[in-house]
């Protein structure tokens, strides 16, 4: 019973180390260590990467620059940001 409970702490332990390491990476606006990319977008190079039991979007629009980052779990959903019209004046 004993070795049983040491062996879950450990797991959690290293799931925990994985998930504080994303987040803080992804509040740094830098790709994620422990996620893997899974689904890249055609919308200038957006990228969603899954890890164990949370996800993180990348957004990049045409030129390539980031624009953002978002952590969440797996059913957090594709939400590119809104652009603002800008018109020309003739």
């Amino acid at each position: 019973m004993k070795k049983r409970s040491i062996i879950i702490g450990g797991l959690l332990i290293i799931l925990l180390t994985f998930f504080i390491t994303d987040f803080y990476l992804e509040k740094a606006n830098k790709s994620p260590v422990f996620a893997i990319p899974m689904v890249r977008y055609k919308d200038g190079g957006s990228i969603e990467y899954y890890g164990l039991g949370y996800k993180v979007i990348k957004y990049s629009n045409l030129t390539g620059s980031e624009i953002k980052m978002d952590f969440g779990t797996w059913f957090m959903k594709f939400s590119p940001p809104k652009y603002k019209i800008i018109e020309l004046k003739k």
